[in-house]
């Protein structure tokens, strides 16, 4: 009977937390700016507070206190800019060797897709030193290390609360892979939170809910729509 009641309890305390979080919108529309800005790990610029801005990445599948992701992004006459400012108290940051040492710690993570299934889908794994991990993959979890975004600029800061990412990448690339900014694109926002030394450790969050029993960024449910609000 304990144990009934105690799972019933469980159930009723995830519930509720889904209905406190505010609802996605079907296509998140990316705020446009007409200025550059210099990627110097600086995110209290103007053109960040008019950013559009997401406050709730969160972990699905964490039942213990989850610390503050925030992610900002715009669109410039030449970049998709974005960053992350990242509330972490169990930093965890490996000495780089090679971009797959980024894979094995604090990260966050941005993932691009044109279609929703994702037969072609181009990813960036960015630790809190602003070491990157860049990939190409096709559904499902077929991985291209050997492929890399070629026109982007990226740096990260540790802060005295965590750390804070900064970045952009050429719209004239995302073009050419295929994204149709003016319309309908699929990304997927992303952060491991490393809490211990092994994978076991780790909280992952993220923007919407891909509705899995265990933490897959690699499928169609872990994207969300979005498209720029002018061109």
């Amino acid at each position: 009977m304990r144990n009934i009641i105690f799972l019933v309890s469980l159930i009723a305390v995830f519930l509720l937390c889904e209905g406190c979080r505010p609802k996605q919108p079907d296509t998140l529309l990316i705020e446009n700016h007409t200025s550059e800005i210099q990627i110097d790990g600086n995110i209290d610029g103007m053109e960040w507070i008019r950013s559009t801005t997401l406050t709730d990445l969160y972990s699905p599948w964490a039942q213990s206190e989850q610390d503050s992701t925030i992610f900002r992004c715009f669109s410039s006459q030449k970049y998709f800019n974005f960053c992350f400012e990242v509330i972490d108290r169990t930093l965890t940051i490996l000495k780089y060797t090679d971009e797959m040492t980024v894979a094995k710690g604090d990260r966050v993570e941005l993932f691009f897709s044109p279609p929703s299934e994702l037969s072609s889908y181009y990813c960036m794994e960015i630790n809190p030193n602003g070491y990157i991990l860049d990939y190409k993959a096709q559904f499902y979890r077929e991985f291209n290390y050997l492929w890399n975004f070629n026109h982007h600029a990226v740096v990260g800061k540790i802060t005295s609360t965590g750390y804070t990412v900064e970045g952009r990448i050429s719209l004239s690339e995302l073009k050419k892979l295929g994204l149709d900014l003016g319309k309908d694109f699929c990304l997927g926002i992303f952060r491991a939170d490393f809490t211990g030394e092994n994978e076991d450790s780790v909280i992952w969050y993220s923007w919407v809910n891909p509705h899995t029993q265990d933490p897959d960024f690699h499928i169609p449910s872990a994207f969300g729509k979005c498209k720029l609000k002018r061109l």
